[in-house]
This record gives C-alpha cells, sequence and structure tokens, in this order.
C-alpha cells in the first residue's frame, strides 16, 4: 500500500517535470525571428569582477541573435545590478564582454539597477522609454539560459513587452538542479497570480 502511494506521488511530480523540462527546451532552442530592435541580456551571479560561465553562455547566444540580424545591430540592452558579493554590477561586466566580443560600447545600454527577472524587464523598459523607444511596441528579444525561458516569457508578456525569448544552454552539470528549481519557482508564480 505505502509503495504504491509513494509510486503514484512520484509519477504525480515526475511526469509534469518531465513536460515541463521538454516544453522549456523546445521553447528555449527555437531561434527567434529576425528583425529585433532590441536584444536584451539578463544578468546573473558574476565571479568577481567578471562574466561566470552560465552568463558568458547567455552573452554568446546574445552575440549568436546578433549575427542573425545580418548586418542590422539592435540596441544591446545589459541588464544586472549588484549583488552583495559583486564587486560591480552584473551590467557593467556585461557591457565589457560584449565590447570585448566586437560589440561597440554606443550600442549597449547598461540597467544596472535590477536585483530579479521582474526588475530585469521593468527597468529593461523605462531605459527603452526614456531613450524614445516605445517598450511595448519595439521588437525585443530576450536571452535569458534555457531553464528561465517560460518564466521570462510570461513576466515579459504581463508587463507588456512585445518580446521573444531564447535561451542560451546550460552545462550539464547544473541542469538537473536548475529545471528542478525553475520548475518550482514557476509553480509559485502560478499559485502567487492564478
Amino acid at each position: 500500500m505505502f509503495r504504491g502511494v509513494m509510486l503514484w506521488a512520484g509519477a504525480v511530480v515526475v511526469a509534469p517535470f518531465l513536460g515541463f523540462t521538454g516544453y522549456t527546451l523546445g521553447r528555449a532552442r527555437r531561434a527567434p525571428r529576425p528583425g529585433a530592435e532590441v536584444v536584451v541580456v539578463l544578468g546573473c551571479r558574476l565571479r568577481g569582477d567578471r562574466v561566470s560561465p552560465m552568463l558568458a553562455r547567455r552573452l554568446d547566444r546574445a552575440l549568436e541573435v546578433i549575427r542573425d540580424e545580418r548586418g542590422r545591430r539592435p540596441l544591446v540592452v545589459v541588464s544586472g545590478g549588484q549583488s552583495g558579493r559583486d564587486t560591480v554590477p552584473e551590467a557593467m561586466a556585461m557591457a565589457d564582454y560584449l565590447v570585448a566580443h566586437t560589440i561597440p560600447a554606443t550600442g549597449i545600454v547598461a540597467e544596472n539597477r535590477s536585483r530579479n527577472t521582474e526588475e530585469n524587464l521593468r527597468f529593461t523598459a523605462e531605459e527603452l522609454d526614456s531613450l524614445g523607444i516605445d517598450s511595448r511596441t519595439a521588437r525585443v528579444t530576450v536571452v535569458t539560459s534555457d531553464f528561465h525561458v517560460l518564466r521570462t516569457q510570461r513576466l515579459a508578456r504581463r508587463l507588456g513587452l512585445r518580446a521573444e525569448v531564447t535561451g542560451a544552454r546550460t552545462t550539464r552539470l547544473l541542469t538537473r538542479k536548475s529545471f528542478a528549481r525553475e520548475f518550482v519557482a514557476v509553480l509559485v508564480s502560478l499559485g502567487r497570480n492564478g
């Protein structure tokens, strides 16, 4: 009896988790449509004053998206504030990385106040509006990690942004942990917002 209940309980958790993971990976791997006016890269933890491997993957994915624009140069917004452990804001380290990889500094806007994904998107919209770019109508591609695509898309939609979200691959070592944590975060956000 107990074993049957445990198997049933495991199936109730594992099946939705596997569905979430498969659907998320499918959405994350899809190439965004060309024509983005703005490419937004969401920050994550640094290593001192340098980008972490996960953040480098996001930035490299953004470089791929920009290359796919075939000569058009969308504005790039790097979004991330400074945590207590970082020596510089994430946005500053991200901008330095992109400049070192051929993106002109004049084509980068650093949003350095945000501490979470919702703030990344909200403060980025404010930055765009202050530059005369209507954040609600501009074609935006948001780059994050693959496990983070669905929640980011949901937040962008809720904030009224016309955004596509694409994901950078997560290293194999972090895949299970990252997807499990994100699965719980999505469930919690669905519970809060209905």
